[in-house]
């Protein structure tokens, strides 16, 4: 059975808020602050830093920046491309009509080698398709204007979660490395930014779950882009993105953590073990004929 290497993306997992609480599944057996970086806009933002952390390149070489999300429709795109000056949370109120019409915003993907090509990986910002990104940032958006309930928000972000760190356990012992990215503690920190015990209450679920995902995998990584600015820590505005970005790991991965998210595919590769898949094609035992009644075939 193959070695498994499972990499949790745990966005905006605050480096304070994790030790606060005491959150031992987020920090693993071994932990620190990593540094982290912005570029486009005057916080981390999210497409940017997670392309960077798979690839070890900067947004400039990686191709994934900016106003990082694509409409599938050529009016769409144009349409978000002459809208680029005006306030994030206008141009999801004015894209949510076309949302709530089935329109969809893929994130962009880079073409530059990452550190999952060597196994799987779901959700990941800039290197696979991030649909839960695109949901979460939708969510952010009918919070905003009243439109979704806090019971409906721990519905949508705990489903998420569970698919999210279920792929992690059905990849083990599949793939050398599996990755995955989860938007739970970004959404759920913006909105509670000034309310600690909310905050804290999912601070402790998503721990709990990740003990399920430390128990059913061989090694594990936590990772964040950055942290969130909250009340109870900082001074100044806060449900925005704070630098304190964290890396974790348990005891089995070897190597210094890294001091940057530059520096993390480099660490994960040398935490890989090689690829062993069965590459021949797969044959059918059960006669065509059957799965064409059945309807698997035409």
């Amino acid at each position: 059975m193959t070695s498994t290497l499972a990499v949790v993306g745990l966005d905006a997992a605050d480096y304070e808020l994790a030790r606060r609480w005491d959150c031992e599944n987020v920090l693993l057996d071994d932990h620190r602050e990593m540094e982290t970086f912005s570029y486009s806009y005057d916080q981390p933002y999210t497409p940017e830093v997670w392309t960077t952390v798979a690839t070890g390149v900067h947004p400039r070489d990686h191709g994934v920046h900016g106003d990082a999300a694509e409409w599938d429709s050529l009016p769409l795109r144009v349409a978000s491309k002459l809208t680029q000056h005006l306030h994030p949370e206008v141009r999801q109120r004015l894209g949510q009509p076309f949302r709530d019409r089935g329109h969809e915003q893929e994130i962009d993907r880079t073409e530059a080698p990452s550190a999952f090509d060597s196994g799987a990986a779901m959700g990941w910002p800039g290197i696979t398709d991030a649909e839960h990104l695109s949901e979460a940032w939708s969510w952010a958006s009918e919070i905003k204007f009243g439109e979704l309930t806090e019971s409906q928000l721990r519905r949508n972000v705990y489903g998420n979660t569970g698919e999210e760190f279920g792929f992690l356990v059905g990849m083990n012992g599949v793939v050398p490395i599996a990755g995955v990215h989860s938007h739970v503690l970004d959404v759920v920190g913006h909105v509670f930014a000034k309310r600690e015990s909310k905050l804290r209450e999912f601070y402790e679920r998503v721990d709990e779950l990740l003990g399920v995902v430390r128990r059913e995998t061989d090694e594990m990584v936590v990772l964040s882009d950055h942290g969130m600015k909250v009340s109870w820590v900082d001074e100044g505005e806060v449900g925005v993105h704070s630098d304190r970005a964290m890396v974790a790991a348990t005891e089995g991965v070897t190597g210094e953590l890294p001091e940057s998210v530059f520096d993390v595919k480099a660490w994960l590769e040398a935490n890989t073990d090689a690829d062993d898949a069965d590459d021949r094609d797969v044959t059918m035992d059960t006669a065509e004929q059957r799965l064409e009644e059945l309807g698997y075939i035409e």
